[in-house]
């Protein structure tokens, strides 16, 4: 596989992951919608006669439920990539994340090698937790029925249900020859939107949020409240990196904790100019204004995390760090008035920072724009100023922020005010992670070490293991790049008849790239320690464990402390550019 061919696979790993996600920023309406517009019986009339038509005519019989939806799903489908046919089990699953409270086990799982596998460590105090699931577990069957092949959304609807009612699993474990038969008694599970928040560092306090529903606000309370009693409190840190989004109400709370009363938080407008709706700071500030703030973002935070870093970004309430968001700047509807319990999700309108700027990329599905900006990664290093961001391919309209009135840009996502991009991992280290290497060695070896304590190291001994554990084909097979065209032009020597020797050549050319596997592994050792442990910390210790451990080498992290532990340099940042004349660095 070649290097443009890795980069399409993270493009298109990163385009799904914020896809499926971030389109739900969205208010819930029940009521549906009136139009205006004098063509739309036409548009009945033609949809209702060639309706009659297949259903009557067509050569074969066809189902007229698959039809209606077929047609709404293409009817949606020519719009945006957020508006979508929602069937009752997504629908469900939709408005669940929204309430985050559900009937549940307490897993995370995701579809591994056609079977669904629980990914990280339960929930404390969860069903799953107490019957002694563990990361890697795969579940092979659900009530006597056999996961193998099913889509992860019928899974999570199987595994869900009413509180305090029975599902049984068939797990298969590593390490254990048998099948393990577990009785589960449903409980209910809670979605937390804060994973983990504590002191990252002597006076520096850390709030992971991953994603905005109903209890947003309140997780987001009891951080703040425990850190503002720190000694010698230096700063906060708030990290929305990953954070997809969630509820616009939740956005608007969570922005709320540290703008004045009143501030202007975000503002949508509709197809209708009229249809404006102002979002305000409705209390005083959670968090002190003197504490100085940091907000990190990433390529994958979008939505929700885009309104309130944007709104802090405004407000010059904080700095901002890492990369430029995502861009996902539009409000989807959730209309439930189908028949069948099922929904639409329809963009209905645009959102607006509070300095005016509309942040929303319409270029997020653009794969040549994304993997020009996956290109730009490994080109720049740290940069810190507010200029337009290079990877814009567009002049991007120039806004300023509403107290220091610094320049920042429209269009295309937030850009921080200081650039940090973390480098692209090393093929062999992004081929481990997407085969779920690293993550089923963690399993076993935890299994292995069950004193393990959580300020262990990656030893020689451990790696030389996870080098012998991955070097088996079955586990773990390396793909070197051209692996694809090299096997092509095989075939066709084959196929043509051409010389033996030219097989023999191509046979001896893939062992020697082949054998590069083992070359890739200890020049990319340092990458593969800090995931390593990462990992095997998240399946010992759970996901607060994973954050402090990722603190040694990420880079976006460190640059935050290091700016809050300088306040010179913290406020130097909220006056560069500004009109007020203090100079810039």
């Amino acid at each position: 596989m070649d290097s443009r061919k890795q980069r399409k696979i993270l493009f298109l790993n990163l385009a799904l992951a914020v896809f499926i996600v971030s389109g739900i920023l969205f208010i819930i309406d029940a009521t549906g919608a009136s139009n205006s517009y004098n063509n739309t019986g036409e548009g009945i009339d033609l949809f209702g006669t060639v309706y009659g038509h297949v259903v009557n005519d067509y050569v074969k019989d066809v189902d007229p439920a698959d039809i209606s939806r077929n047609a709404i799903e293409g009817i949606l489908k020519n719009l945006d990539p957020y508006s979508n046919y929602l069937p009752p089990i997504d629908y469900n699953q939709l408005r669940e994340g929204a309430q985050g409270e559900f009937g549940g086990l307490g897993i995370e799982i995701a579809t591994v090698n056609e079977y669904p596998r629980v990914m990280s460590y339960p929930l404390p105090d969860s069903p799953a937790e107490k019957k002694g699931l563990r990361a890697g577990d795969v579940i092979e069957k659900i009530n006597g029925e056999n996961t193998h092949g099913l889509d992860i959304n019928e899974v999570v609807s199987k595994l869900r249900g009413k509180v305090n009612t029975d599902v049984t699993i068939h797990v298969r474990r590593s390490g254990v020859e048998d099948l393990m038969e577990i009785v589960i008694t449903r409980g209910r599970i809670s979605l937390k939107n804060v994973p983990y928040y504590g002191e990252i560092e002597e006076g520096i306090g850390y709030i992971k949020l991953t994603r905005f529903n109903d209890d947003a606000s309140d997780e987001m309370d009891e951080a703040l409240e425990e850190i503002q009693n720190y000694d010698n409190l230096k700063g906060v840190i708030l990290d929305l990196r990953g954070n997809p989004g969630g509820l616009l109400s939740a956005a608007q709370e969570v922005a709320n904790k540290f703008l004045a009363k009143k501030s202007l938080i975000v503002y949508t407008k509709g197809r209708d100019p009229s249809s404006r709706l102002d979002l305000k700071a409705n209390d005083t500030p959670f968090l002190h204004p003197n504490v100085p703030l940091v907000v990190l973002i990433d390529m994958r935070s979008a939505s929700a995390s885009e309104i309130v870093a944007g709104a802090i970004q405004d407000h010059d309430r904080g700095v901002l760090i890492g990369d430029t968001t995502w861009g996902k700047g539009s409000v989807q509807t959730v209309y439930n008035d189908l028949p069948n319990s099922a929904g639409i999700k329809l963009t209905t309108a645009l959102y607006y920072t509070p300095s005016g700027r509309c942040i929303h990329n319409e270029r997020n599905f653009d794969e040549d724009y994304i993997l020009s900006r996956l290109e730009n990664v490994k080109l720049k290093e740290e940069r810190e100023d507010t200029a337009v961001d290079e990877d814009s391919l567009e002049v991007r309209n120039e806004f300023h922020t509403l107290i220091m009135e610094r320049v920042v840009y429209e269009g295309g996502g937030i850009t921080p005010d200081i650039i940090v991009r973390e480098k692209l991992m090393g093929s062999i280290v992004r081929q481990l992670s997407i085969k779920s290497v690293f993550m089923n060695f963690a399993v076993e070896y935890v299994n292995r070490h069950p004193d393990l304590k959580e300020n262990f190291t990656i030893t020689d001994q451990i790696m030389k293991e996870l080098k012998e554990y991955s070097s088996d084909d079955k586990v773990f097979e390396y793909t070197y790049p051209g692996k694809d065209d090299l096997e092509k032009f095989r075939k066709t020597v084959e196929r043509e008849k051409i010389n033996d020797d030219i097989i023999e050549m191509i046979d001896e050319m893939q062992k020697k790239l082949t054998a590069r596997r083992d070359l890739d592994f200890d020049s990319h050792s340092e990458e593969i320690k800090q995931i390593l442990r990462r990992e095997i910390v998240a399946s010992a210790f759970g996901p607060a464990a994973r954050t402090i451990a990722a603190k040694e080498w990420d880079m976006q992290l460190k640059k935050t402390i290091e700016v809050l532990n300088n306040p010179e340099k913290y406020n130097s940042i909220l006056t560069r550019g500004a009109k007020t004349g203090i100079v810039e660095e």
